[in-house]
């Protein structure tokens, strides 16, 4: 009797490891595209233009798409530009200066990530700064 109880619990719990692992492994894995990465829903870029030209250029990009824009706001230091697509999930692009001339961009699309969407939206923003977009 004793040993069927511990059977059923090492199941029980291998069964809880497996399904957290599967979540825990769509979240972690990480997506690579040239100089992009997306990483727990995410998509991170580096952008050689400082960080008040790469707010406008998100700024033209959302407006390009059609998404509302709640908040674009940015120091020297960082940015945000918020919004909401037409199905409601939330469009948030973060923005961190590396250097001068560098800026970090982060976007986010609903609440696990749209890595597709978040492409766009990137390739919008380079493509409003002029930059050749990557083949992605």
């Amino acid at each position: 009797m004793k040993k069927n109880g511990v059977f059923v619990l090492a199941t029980v719990f291998s069964t809880i490891l497996f399904v957290n692992g599967c979540s825990v492994f769509k979240y972690e894995s990480q997506q690579t595209a040239g100089s992009e990465t997306f990483y727990e829903g995410r998509l991170d870029s580096r952008i050689e233009r400082p960080i008040s030209d790469v707010r406008s250029a998100a700024v033209a990009a959302y407006k390009n798409f059609g998404i509302g824009i709640s908040k674009a706001v940015n120091d020297r230091l960082s940015g945000v530009v918020l919004g909401k697509l037409a199905s409601g999930d939330a469009v948030d692009t973060e923005l961190s200066s590396i250097s001068e001339g560098k800026t970090e961009v982060s976007i986010k699309v609903g609440g696990d990530g749209n890595i597709y969407i978040s492409r766009r939206i990137l390739k919008a923003i380079k493509e409003n700064l002029n930059l050749a977009p990557d083949n992605s």
